[in-house]
């Protein structure tokens, strides 16, 4: 792993799942990117058969789980189910998150907090992957449930099928930003050429651009190309001085936070350009 780099993005990309669950009102259904052009997509040959298992694990979970309740109150709320769990009542929470999930499937609020309940406090990743699966084929953009994703394909050791269900999500939604990164940066462990591709398309989203940068970064001198990692990497430390400069001057908090996220890219820079000259 080069220096810091990918070190403070990980810890971006874990702090949901590390912190304490977020109130529902704060896990909302806001992810989508803004229009874009249609994207050429990477090659073919990338693509993986898909498997009846993750080809279809939204229905799967729809049927297994997700069965309607005639005792259900219809005024239960995904806050009296966030209570019931936070006071140790973890099975009671999840049956009402079920409830209320069979009731509204296409809630994605409902079946993001039911995902949380499964990873974090039942300790199932894999039924939290079902979850978080049918989130995504809801909302292909939902940037919290596709980061969760990547760290329940871990925990499953199902890299490889966790690509597959996002080739075939990008291949329904070829315009969907926020697939691209995850599918480029899952890519990025196993082929980290073929992952430059879809890492130059994620730098397209604003709010995040600085870390695709660092991503990209990080492949392209894995896989052997020092320029494009020098050009990544000062792009990336451009964007983190901005946003150090803009906190300074407006009292913001997390100031040592970027500082450090500064010095790591410097580092991370300062040791790609040292390369380049070994190989002229």
């Amino acid at each position: 792993m080069f220096a810091l780099g990918w070190g403070w993005f990980k810890h971006v990309e874990n702090y949901q799942h590390q912190s304490q669950r977020q109130d529902a009102e704060t896990i909302k259904d806001v992810q989508a990117s803004q229009p874009v052009q249609p994207l050429v997509s990477p090659s073919a040959s990338q693509s993986k058969d898909i498997s009846a298992e993750v080809a279809k694990p939204a229905s799967e979970f729809s049927a297994m789980t997700l069965a309607p309740s005639d005792t259900t109150p219809r005024t239960s709320t995904v806050s009296e189910a966030l209570s019931l769990i936070d006071r140790g009542r973890t099975q009671e929470g999840v049956a009402l998150l079920l409830r209320l999930a069979s009731l509204d499937t296409n809630n994605t609020e409902i079946l993001m907090e039911l995902a949380m309940a499964y990873s974090l406090d039942l300790k199932d990743p894999a039924k939290a992957r079902m979850a978080l699966e049918q989130i995504i084929e809801i909302n292909p953009n939902y940037r919290a449930a596709l980061n969760e994703l990547e760290l329940v394909y871990g925990e499953l050791g199902a890299y490889d099928q966790g690509l597959a269900f996002l080739d075939l999500k990008i291949q329904q939604n070829p315009n969907s930003l926020e697939l691209q990164f995850l599918y480029g940066r899952m890519l990025a462990s196993s082929n980290p050429k073929a992952s430059i591709s879809w890492l130059k398309n994620a730098t397209k989203i604003i709010d995040i651009r600085e870390n695709a940068l660092n991503q990209l970064a990080i492949a392209a001198l894995k896989s052997g190309d020092i320029p494009l990692a020098i050009e990544s990497w000062a792009a990336a430390l451009a964007l983190a001085e901005a946003a150090l400069a803009q906190a300074v001057d407006k009292g913001e908090p997390g100031i040592d936070f970027l500082e450090d996220r500064i010095a790591s890219t410097k580092i991370d820079l300062e040791k790609a350009r040292k390369q380049s000259a070994k190989n002229l």
